[in-house]
């Protein structure tokens, strides 16, 4: 089995060790030679193949045939790519590698980064301002070389790592809108051959791209469905033997393992197009390590996020009523510095802690959207959980594991006097005075530790609460504010929410009135069970 690439991120070294290389060059050859001006642009989450993206297209233009010989592009067939290997200068801008930590560090990088092409081609620079000296070496190595590449990876990190600092990522915005608009000049454009750049955020054309018209957005383009990220037939054609030491792992069946994986590591979809991708940095840790856990998540976990939810503390009983909730298309084209800590949505798309969930919708002019898979649904729920009740680590595992307990036990009751004691932990200025709050925390407790109850059942006179699957038992749950357990289950009752399980499943049907109820001494939780 070939060593699957983790954290390696240029196309050279992959191919030299003969680690394993997912081909894609097939669908960068039809950016390369579509039709149009070759500018574009396109975001995709962290850790997600940016980066090997723009290091195959490095080696692409530098002529490195030698690297493609096994690879689509790289065979000479009538019926394949017959990719020209014309030898160009390539102008690569990593902003993952240059200083950010303020703007004026963001310009000595830039500075730095320019002098450092210029001295490799042998060129000398005159110009000292930064717009003017990138004008100048694409101008003279396009009259010196031939037409120019050039390639800005991570373009959006000198703003996205100063969110806290609004001022600062401000002014560093204005320096790359500066800087990228040194592209639209007529003098730049015609020496430029190729033109890609990439990023996690979508900034708008009117917050940072402005002027360049012909800078074409691939984010939501189907032609690049699957750029980056593993596709379900790519991960049969080139993960089976992997698959397989994983599956004899777990000593369970290849199926088995198969659908386990799938479950923990696709589902993101970014464009019309139906295909759904792998996240490649989780599917590759999980089956070089034999073991499932959330890799991608814990690689960057999502401060902003949390801070986000420190000043806006309602968020967190909607992030769990999320899933199947309407998304408009036309707010990624309107995200500004301004709005990011506004439209949590966008934010959390262009992060990669949501998805689109459905088709496009032409009516409606968008999608629904939903957590892509089980790594960030438990990786968000437990980082919620641990962020509303102020836990740290070592105290959330301990509540985890009566959690847990409670649950495999079908004890309802522990699990609400466990739930009373987590409920105390949470700060004033997070703890929602509303039913729907409390609603959550329960839910996403369940979800964190075991079960994955859904939540407003449709039956006939109305919508339960929550339904939980337990180990011998269904509970039909309603939930109440500064009420009583009886009242809560005579709703049940009078409604009947139970009536369509008995014939769905052979369990007993157990029925639970649980209220949350404020006192002087905090919030306690009641609870009144009855077995049908």
């Amino acid at each position: 089995m070939k060593v699957l690439p983790i954290g390696v991120s240029t196309f050279e070294s992959i191919i030299k060790t003969d680690d394993l290389y997912v081909d894609k060059t097939e669908s960068l050859y039809q950016l390369i030679k579509g039709k149009g001006s070759k500018r574009y642009f396109l975001s995709r989450p962290r850790r997600f193949g940016k980066s090997l993206t723009c290091s195959t297209l490095e080696a692409l233009f530098t002529g490195r045939k030698d690297l493609f010989k096994d690879l689509w592009i790289g065979q000479d067939t009538e019926s394949q790519s017959g990719f020209e290997w014309t030898v160009r200068p390539v102008i690569t801008i990593d902003f993952s590698q240059i200083g950010h930590r303020s703007s004026d560090e963001l310009v000595r990088g830039l500075h730095s980064t320019l002098d450092s092409h210029a001295k490799k081609h042998g060129i000398i620079l005159i110009n000292q301002g930064l717009t003017e000296k990138l004008a100048e070496l694409i101008q003279s190595l396009g009259e010196t070389k031939g037409s120019v590449v050039v390639l800005i990876d991570e373009y959006d990190k000198p703003i996205t790592d100063l969110l806290n600092n609004l001022e600062e990522a401000e002014r560093s915005r204005d320096i790359l809108k500066d800087f990228l608009g040194t592209f639209k000049g007529s003098g730049v454009d015609r020496h430029l051959h190729f033109l890609f750049i990439t990023g996690v955020s979508k900034f708008s054309k009117i917050a940072l791209f402005s002027g360049l018209n012909n800078l074409a957005d691939l984010t939501n383009d189907s032609r690049t469905a699957a750029l980056v990220g593993y596709t379900d037939q790519e991960v049969d054609q080139y993960l089976e033997p992997h698959i397989q030491a994983f599956a004899d792992f777990r000593q369970e069946s290849y199926e088995q393992a198969r659908q386990t994986l799938k479950t923990w590591y696709n589902g993101y979809r970014f464009t019309k197009n139906p295909t759904k991708v792998y996240n490649p940095f989780s599917l590759n840790n999980c089956l070089t390590k034999n073991d499932l856990d959330n890799y991608w998540f814990s690689s960057g976990t999502p401060n902003f996020l949390m801070k986000f939810i420190e000043k806006n503390p309602v968020i967190a009983t909607d992030i769990e009523t999320i899933e199947g909730s309407f998304f408009a298309a036309s707010n990624l084209e309107s995200f500004t510095i301004d709005l990011y800590y506004q439209n949590y949505k966008t934010l959390l798309l262009q992060a990669g802690y949501l998805t689109f969930a459905s088709d496009y919708d032409a009516d409606e002019k968008g999608y629904k959207v939903a957590y892509p898979n089980e790594e960030v649904r438990y990786s968000m729920t437990e980082q919620i959980l641990q962020f509303v009740g102020g836990l740290t680590p070592e105290q959330f595992g301990q509540f985890g594991s009566r959690f847990r307990k409670a649950l495999a036990a079908d004890d309802i009751g522990l699990f609400c006097k466990h739930l009373q004691d987590f409920i105390k932990l949470v700060p004033h200025n997070i703890r929602v005075d509303r039913e729907k709050f409390y609603q959550q925390v329960f839910f996403m407790v369940c979800v964190l530790f075991g079960k994955r109850p859904a939540t407003e059942v449709a039956t006939e006179e109305g919508f339960m609460d929550l339904l939980i699957e337990g180990t011998k038992c269904t509970f039909v749950i309603e939930f109440k504010r500064n009420s009583t357990p009886e009242i809560a289950l005579t709703q049940i009752e009078e409604k009947r929410y139970w009536e369509p399980y008995p014939i769905l499943q052979n369990k007993k049907i157990v029925l639970a009135g649980i209220t949350f109820n404020k006192t002087p001494e905090g919030t306690i939780v009641l609870w009144k069970t009855k077995d049908l």
